[in-house]
This record gives C-alpha cells, sequence and structure tokens, in this order.
C-alpha cells in the first residue's frame, strides 16, 4: 500500500505528437513530473499550451507517443485500454467542465453508474452510498431529477458526487468551474476541496484560474508544451 508521501503520479520524458497538415505537431515535449499522494496540483498555461492533453495522459485517458506515465504504481504504457480502464474505474475519479452527466439518467442514477461498473456491491448499498454523497452535496432533494432539470452548478455538484462514489485515490478536474458563473464556481470548488480534504484523495486541475491554481499545494506551468 502506497504511503501518503509517496508519488501517486511519476512521469519521466513524456512526449505527445500528432500528424497534421504540415506533418507532424508536437503538444508536450519531454515532461517530467512527480506527484505526492494526498497534494493538490493546479495544471496552468494559455489555451493551446497542452495543458489539457497532460491531464488525459497522467489519467490514461490517452496514449503518449513517447515517454513513461506511472499512475498508481503502475506504468500505463504497459498495460491494456481495457487494464487503464480498471484502473481508472477502481482509482480515479474525474470532473470535467462540460460535466458530462448521462442525460437519460437521473442524478442518483449518474452517481451510482461508477459503482455499477465497478461491481462488487448490491444495488441497495450502490444506491445508499449515492444518495449520501448527493445529499453531502446539497442535492439530497434532487435525486430524482435529470440534468436538463438541474442548472449548471447543481450538474456540477452532481458530477463531483459521482467522482467521489468510489473513494477515488486520485480526482483530475478538467476547468471545472469553466461553464459556470464566478459565484456559482467559487461554491462548487469550495465544495470539491472540502470533499477532497475529506477523501484524502490527491487533487489534480487545469484552470485558467489563478485563484484557484493558488489554493493548490503545487502550481505546474505550461508553455507552448514544456514545463515552464
Amino acid at each position: 500500500m502506497q504511503k501518503k508521501t509517496d508519488p501517486v503520479i511519476e512521469v519521466r520524458g513524456l512526449c505527445k505528437r500528432v500528424k497534421d497538415a504540415t506533418g507532424e505537431l508536437t503538444i508536450l515535449d519531454h515532461i517530467d513530473l512527480s506527484i505526492e499522494g494526498g497534494s493538490s496540483v493546479a495544471i496552468v498555461g494559455a489555451s493551446g499550451s497542452g495543458k489539457s492533453t497532460l491531464l488525459g495522459l497522467l489519467a490514461g485517458l490517452d496514449s503518449a507517443t513517447s515517454g513513461s506515465v506511472r499512475l498508481l504504481g503502475q506504468e500505463l504504457t504497459e498495460l491494456s485500454e481495457d487494464e487503464r480502464a480498471a484502473l481508472r474505474n477502481g482509482s480515479v475519479g474525474f470532473v470535467f467542465q462540460s460535466f458530462q452527466l448521462m442525460p437519460h439518467l437521473t442524478a442518483l442514477e449518474n452517481v451510482t453508474l461508477p459503482l455499477e461498473l465497478q461491481g462488487g456491491i448490491t444495488t441497495r448499498d450502490a444506491a445508499a452510498r449515492a444518495r449520501g454523497l448527493l445529499e453531502q452535496v446539497g442535492l439530497g432533494q434532487r435525486t430524482r431529477h435529470y440534468p436538463k432539470l438541474l442548472s449548471g452548478g447543481e450538474q456540477q455538484r452532481v458530477a463531483l458526487a459521482r467522482a467521489f462514489v468510489t473513494h477515488p485515490a486520485i480526482l483530475f478536474a478538467d476547468e471545472p468551474t469553466g461553464s459556470l458563473d464566478a459565484a456559482t464556481g467559487h461554491a462548487v470548488i469550495d465544495l470539491m476541496f472540502e470533499m477532497n480534504r475529506a477523501n484524502g484523495a490527491t487533487l489534480i486541475l487545469v484552470t485558467h484560474d489563478i485563484e484557484l491554481a493558488r489554493r493548490c499545494d503545487t502550481t505546474v506551468t505550461i508553455e507552448a508544451g514544456r514545463l515552464a
């Protein structure tokens, strides 16, 4: 079992290149990075700098052109897509700018879904845990509402509950307040940090918000695909 201060992510020589009309485009160029367990890290940079691409590679959502990503002690380049998915489902939570809720599922069903995919828990226990998380984010009375009937702030709180329902070791957040007004965004961020502390997870977020970045233990700045 990893200690809280052990690196939960270790990156060495990470590169990401893609083909375009002019040839080969370098998105990330030889990134070296180490993130300790229980810490909070903000990844910042201008639009197009590669920060969201880096987040996707750290989470195993995308594959690097070269280099190494070790997530929770496992080398992602040595895992199949199914093995990476299993690792994510068991140990990683996600919060996206666009919420990524299933429109045909209620708030309760959206939060329960990761537990059903993970398995090893009864339907009743999964629903009870999901309901408890929705109550924690202030939506105990909205469990039967579909996403289209919820405000943007409420949808993001459902997404937070869904992210934490599997008790993840790491929470990845990509511009979590980008679709929200300032007041709602601040409330969601306060809730995210509060839940993260309560769960003892590692928080890694991409943001344009400098004030939000300052709340994190560490800031990683990406400039034109390189660590600044």
